[in-house]
């Protein structure tokens, strides 16, 4: 491309200069603003200089166009022969001229450039608008035509939204577009699906089936954008470059994942909602989280209701006196010592599962984790830290105990803990005024209590660690029948 001086067209063989006020190049003699006139808008009064793509001459206001090459050229070269045009003819000589290469389908092609994901997706909604219109104006000539307009606004946004996460997958933003599809998906399943009664762990269930479904979206995304890419490719001859560079907006993605879960909880079955409640609730009152959150979220047995749980209004005398000899009203008897062993075999078998060595019961531990489990029992807390501050290590100094652990090139020097709040029931049922309780045996608190810990990654890790040879468990009961359980490694 030749270089050509914007103040007097002189062709320049060297680097041309460029003014900062104006922009333009300039040749060596006009390189100053002084030279070429310039007030930081020298391109506004001089009128633009057109020249001849072959010979290089300047032309005129109106220059020609070859209608073959597109070149712009002078009166002399115009003609191919003398500008050497190579473009080959779009028909063969001597034969009519074919309207579809003189006649371009301008209409298509702005049809292209409107039909935009965006586009697409305020489309959708206004004929989602336009299908509520009974909801607010009762139109019962037009419902069926008004509902199918809805319906039809639902399944192109739903489209249009599910497109959006597939361009965002294949914009190497993976987390986003997995976030896009697995959330709602989830929503979905837990509107329309009951929670079996025997979850004890809500969370852990429906982090399981979020893994769940994040696989299943992940292979739908990869498929997926596969597709689009090949017809991209091969059907529009389109170059996947131009999504290299995008990401989605966040307040679109969060605003999308909030409207598609509503739509698809709105068109599931939302009655079961009130059927996994109670499911919730019962599993948050089982306290199998070792957490300190988990201590807000216990009900006292006043207030706790199970999910099949009525009050008779009358009942006889004899007959409330039978109810009350069967349904088992006392606490069953709990031993702590046998109870602390129970658990603590429960964790050698969980560590011989995974191929580690037994862990040996030490008594002074014992001592140390059965007053921290009593003292949080009496003061009502739960945490490492007991009132005084004290951890663990600092709780095992004052007793005069140390654990000192010598790896050869490092060592460790402290006590680990694991710490849970369990129950002594799990619900309570009202009979006329008469409770009835659904305690929980002395085997299902010590299997609850270890199954707990191994559901939750930190005491899990410290129960699987292999460097700790020794441990202590203590147990104590409060007045709430709240049990609180210790246990430290060494």
């Amino acid at each position: 491309m030749q270089h050509r001086c914007h103040y007097c067209g002189k062709i320049l063989h060297e680097i041309p200069y460029t003014c900062h006020r104006c922009g333009n190049s300039f040749c060596s003699d006009h390189h100053l603003p002084e030279n070429h006139h310039c007030h930081g808008y020298c391109h506004e009064h001089k009128p633009r200089r057109r020249y001849c793509g072959n010979c290089g001459r300047e032309l005129n206001e109106n220059p020609l166009r070859c209608g073959r090459c597109g070149l712009i050229l002078c009166d002399d070269c115009i003609l191919p022969k003398n500008h050497r045009c190579e473009v080959k003819p779009l028909n063969p000589p001597h034969s009519p001229p074919l309207k579809r290469y003189m006649i371009p389908n301008y209409q298509w092609k702005k049809i292209k450039e409107q039909l935009t994901l965006k586009n697409f997706t305020i489309v959708s909604i206004v004929f989602i608008l336009i299908g509520s219109i009974p909801l607010i104006y009762s139109q019962n000539n037009y419902s069926d035509l008004f509902k199918g307009f809805f319906e039809i606004g639902v399944f192109c946004f739903i489209l249009a939204y599910f497109l959006y996460a597939v361009r965002s997958w294949g914009s190497d933003h993976q987390i986003g577009a997995l976030l896009l599809v697995t959330v709602p998906i989830l929503a979905y399943f837990m509107a329309t699906s009951k929670i079996p009664n025997s979850t004890t762990n809500i969370l852990f269930y429906i982090f399981i089936q979020f893994c769940f479904y994040a696989i299943l979206s992940a292979i739908l995304l990869y498929v997926s954008n596969q597709v689009r890419t090949g017809i991209e490719k091969y059907v529009f001859r389109k170059s996947t470059r131009s999504h290299r560079y995008f990401y989605p907006h966040l307040s679109y993605s969060v605003i999308g994942i909030i409207f598609v879960s509503f739509l698809l909880v709105s068109f599931g079955s939302t009655g079961i909602f009130s059927d996994n409640s109670a499911t919730i609730t019962q599993s948050f009152q089982k306290v199998n989280s070792p957490t300190p959150t988990i201590t807000l979220t216990t009900a006292s047995p006043t207030l706790t209701y199970s999910q099949n749980s009525q009050i008779i209004p009358t009942l006889q005398p004899e007959i409330v006196k039978g109810i009350e000899n069967t349904v088992g009203n006392s606490a069953p008897s709990i031993d702590i010592s046998t109870l602390e062993m129970q658990i603590h075999n429960g964790i050698n078998q969980q560590r011989k599962n995974h191929g580690l060595s037994a862990l040996r019961y030490d008594s002074s531990l014992a001592d140390i984790a059965r007053k921290h489990s009593a003292d949080m029992a009496k003061n009502d807390y739960f945490s490492h830290y007991n009132l005084q501050g004290l951890d663990p290590t600092g709780r095992g100094n004052q007793a005069g105990y140390s654990c000192y652990k010598n790896y050869g090139s490092s060592y460790s020097i402290g006590i680990a803990e694991n710490i849970m709040q369990n129950n002594l029931y799990d619900s309570v049922t009202y009979y006329n005024g008469i409770p009835r309780y659904a305690w929980n045996s002395q085997e299902e608190i010590a299997q609850s209590t270890v199954s707990g810990w191994m559901d939750s990654p930190g005491h899990r890790q410290n129960i699987l660690t292999a460097t700790y040879d020794r441990e202590g468990i203590g147990v104590a009961i409060a007045s709430d029948d709240r049990v609180y359980v210790t246990e430290d490694f060494c």
